[in-house]
């Protein structure tokens, strides 16, 4: 009964997805208090995490095997990885609400997009450097490579290579310039001398 709801959906694909489905249901429904908790499922549900990945539910992604995120990795609310190829994170990554990363598209020529009974989908892998800032309401697209130390603004939708040490910005994403001291914040804490402290 179940295969003649699978409408356009390959089945191979559908058993593959049902254990990711259920780690990203268990994950969004967590106490968020309950850190260590949260690490373990996405210990299981991703390639590769370390303890200090925190990611706001509600998170989705595909699979959840194609994913590896550096150390230090934050997400806010809403993120979602089309993760049908390799989308990996550096170090330090920050990334803003409802931002989606499509690893995965369809073919354009609408005799293409449905094949063989179901929607084939081409793929190619996303690659975010360190240091990264994602802003909200941002889509990257498959085979796209952000470089390290840049910042993606707002409501951007990046559709080819980012540079390193860049702010880029719009639909399309074009570099608007590069990072520059002056964009450097000295936090207050920063500002005291040693014997201030004591």
């Amino acid at each position: 009964m179940e295969q003649e709801f699978l409408g356009g959906y390959a089945k191979g694909w559908w058993d593959s997805a049902k254990k990711n489905r259920a780690l990203v249901r268990k994950y969004n429904t967590l106490d968020p208090e309950k850190l260590w908790d949260k690490y373990l499922v996405l210990r299981e549900l991703l390639a590769q995490a370390d303890e200090q990945t925190l990611i706001e539910p509600p998170f989705y992604c595909d699979n959840g095997w194609n994913i590896r995120v550096g150390k230090n990795f934050y997400a806010n609310y809403n993120l979602v990885i089309l993760d049908a190829d390799k989308v990996t994170f550096g170090d330090r990554v920050v990334i803003g609400p409802n931002v989606t990363f499509c690893a995965a598209s369809h073919p354009i020529h609408p005799e293409s997009r449905f094949h063989d009974g179901h929607f084939p989908v081409t793929t190619a892998p996303i690659t975010v450097g360190d240091d990264v800032w994602i802003g909200a309401n941002v889509t990257v697209m498959m085979g796209v490579t952000i470089g390290s130390g840049s910042v993606i603004g707002a409501g951007s939708v990046v559709t080819r290579d980012v540079p390193p040490g860049v702010v880029a910005v719009g639909a399309p994403c074009r570099v608007l310039r590069s990072v520059a001291d002056d964009d450097r914040v000295v936090w207050e804490q920063d500002r005291k001398s040693p014997s201030a402290r004591e």
